[in-house]
């Protein structure tokens, strides 16, 4: 079956002289392997399009036997002139494909999050949300399009061995919003550090509840300053 899907790349390796192995969230088909047939030779001018971040429309014909697809034709849905020019964008958007590849499973669609992963780099590439901001609420869209919706009505929100938080906490009422998706309420200047390490240290424990081995994911080590520090 030809599939025609626009897909973010998260990561991309050689495979041996000449070839490419990229894995990319496609809105249509979920997390797709590809390999890309003589990629590193000077003649082919298709291993950029698979640098990890691009945004692509691609095109293969789906083989369900096989473990690595086969692109067809591919090009540029969108190309970010102003994420790389930022250490602190590139750093969370890293981040952000590290964590999707890594809780994705392959080939399980969640649209609705495609959707919100390229919102997230739009909001980065235009300066309209803050980074921070942006990069909590995909924490918390990606539990909850993944059925681990966080309830902050729940008595038990305390349990797990998460961080403690109070509905008079204004870290409790930065993640409500964070929650219901009202991200243009919150103000990240008026968040103390103490309630910013509290609203990242309860994500991130949320995601290790949920996705065995997340703790060892590297880029958690990089950001922890990006937040503590503001």
């Amino acid at each position: 079956m030809i599939v025609s899907s626009p897909a973010i790349v998260l990561k991309t390796f050689s495979y041996g002289e000449t070839s490419l192995i990229s894995r990319c969230f496609t809105k249509d088909k979920g997390k797709v392997s590809f390999i890309i047939k003589g990629a590193k030779s000077k003649k082919n001018l298709i291993a950029p399009y698979f640098q990890p971040l691009s945004y692509i429309n691609i095109i293969f014909n789906e083989n369900e036997k096989r473990e690595l697809q086969i692109v067809s034709k591919v090009s540029f849905e969108k190309i970010w002139t102003k994420i790389p020019l930022s250490l602190k964008k590139m750093t969370l958007s890293q981040s952000i494909l590290e964590i999707s590849d890594f809780t994705l499973e392959k080939n399980d669609p969640y649209p609705r999050l495609f959707k919100i992963l390229v919102e997230t780099f739009q909001h980065f590439e235009a300066g309209s949300l803050d980074e921070n901001i942006c990069f909590w609420h995909y924490e918390s869209k990606l539990l909850s399009e993944m059925g681990f919706l966080i309830d902050m009505e729940d008595r038990n929100i305390n349990e797990e061995g998460l961080v403690s938080l109070e509905k008079t906490d204004n870290s409790f009422q930065v993640l409500s919003k964070l929650i219901e998706g009202n991200v243009f309420d919150i103000d990240f200047d008026n968040i103390s550090k103490i309630d910013k390490k509290t609203i990242s240290k309860f994500l991130y424990q949320k995601l290790c509840y949920y996705f065995d081995g997340f703790e060892r994911l590297k880029s958690f080590r990089v950001i922890k300053d990006i937040f503590y520090k503001g």
